[in-house]
């Protein structure tokens, strides 16, 4: 692989004619509308100019469907979702839901919603059934998300849910751990640690679960002292929170997704007729306000277990839209590693480490593009 490719760890994808089903997405707000393969390029169209780093592909994200876990009629449109996504993989689109046949290639990975709170063998039973549905395209499927950013304490340490964990483990699937600490509290970091040392108990290596942290936990970025840095308690405690998690060895954490929890960068319509020299200035601020952050997480996780993410489209809220918010992104994480990591840890956090952490197959004819 090119130590320049880059594999985007974290993008959610789906169609116009699918909205209704997105638990969070009402009409009126600024994602609503179709984001799909295309409009993805779109964003990230800018990298063709880059002469040092090329797309890869990508791991697809559940996108927080409709659902619930009482019965398996809950199950109903994450599984529509496996089916979107099993389009988008095999290159076999729908009139106007905005990818091609070459798309698929892109595809390296999907991460699908799963009930995970109703155990073992619920999670037996569904993956049986979307198995049963996805064909050859559940060999992309290399892990599961239930979101716990929002639900009560305790939920992570339920019996069953260790359970899952567990069964995900033994069957080689990876979780994906989507906390919230800004919204939800920094308690979600401590029971995440006691989940994982639960799922982790009297197992070899190679049985137990890999986690993989969204969005650095999402931390409060937007607290600051007068002196313009990070609020010290609040940083303490995701420091220590993260520190914890990060003694599990089979625990990785992706950069991505601290446009939520920053205050929003201007459009590039908002940036003027000087939207060019305006976007460095900003480039500069957002890397000054994030770099803190980020030293933090390459120094406990090592650049080992650190990833590149997007978090398109969600990034597009804060980072400045469309035309702008992926690269945005992108080009301050570029300059960040660019600094602190030499030219084989770059190559893993912008590729390898997303292939070792989800066990990724990639095809010797899906290159670069």
């Amino acid at each position: 692989m090119s130590p320049h490719a880059i594999i985007d760890s974290h993008i959610h994808l789906y169609p116009r004619a699918e909205l209704h089903s997105l638990r969070w997405c009402k009409e009126g707000h600024q994602l609503y509308g179709q984001h799909s393969a295309q409009e993805y390029l779109a964003a990230s169209r800018h990298l063709d100019a880059a002469p040092d780093q090329k797309l890869q592909g990508f791991i697809f994200v559940e996108t927080d469907r409709k659902s619930h876990i009482r019965d398996e009629v809950g199950w109903d449109e994450p599984l529509r979702e496996l089916d979107w996504i099993k389009r988008v993989a095999e290159g076999t689109p729908r009139p106007g839901e905005g990818h091609e046949t070459q798309h698929g290639r892109l595809c390296l990975g999907i991460v699908l919603w799963a009930p995970v709170p109703s155990g073992a063998e619920a999670m037996q039973t569904f993956t049986q059934k979307a198995a049963a549905r996805a064909g050859s395209t559940w060999q992309r499927v290399k892990g599961f998300r239930y979101l716990v950013q929002d639900k009560p304490r305790g939920t992570m340490l339920r019996d069953a849910f260790v359970e899952a964990l567990r069964w995900m483990g033994h069957h080689n699937y990876a979780f994906d751990l989507g906390v919230d600490t800004r919204s939800g509290g920094y308690w979600q970091l401590n029971e995440a640690v006691e989940m994982i040392s639960r799922a982790h108990e009297g197992l070899s290596e190679d049985q137990r679960v890999t986690i993989v942290i969204n969005h650095m936990g999402k931390p409060d970025m937007r607290s600051r002292n007068t002196a313009g840095n990070p609020d010290a308690g609040i940083f303490d405690d995701w420091k220590s929170g993260m520190t914890k998690l990060a003694s599990f060895e089979k625990t990785y954490v992706k950069i991505s997704g601290a446009f939520s929890e920053m205050d929003a960068l201007p459009s590039q319509a908002e940036q003027g007729e000087q939207g060019s020299l305006k976007r460095q200035k900003l480039l500069q601020g957002t890397l000054m306000w994030v770099e803190r952050w980020l030293r933090e997480i390459l120094t406990i996780f090592g650049p080992e277990r650190v990833m590149f993410g997007s978090d398109w489209p969600v990034c597009n809220v804060g980072g400045g839209g469309n035309d702008v918010s992926w690269m945005n992104w992108r080009s301050a994480v570029n300059e960040f590693v660019r600094h602190h990591l030499n030219a084989e840890d770059q190559a893993r956090f912008w590729s390898g480490n997303a292939v070792k952490a989800y066990d990724l197959d990639l095809l010797d004819d899906s290159p670069p593009v």
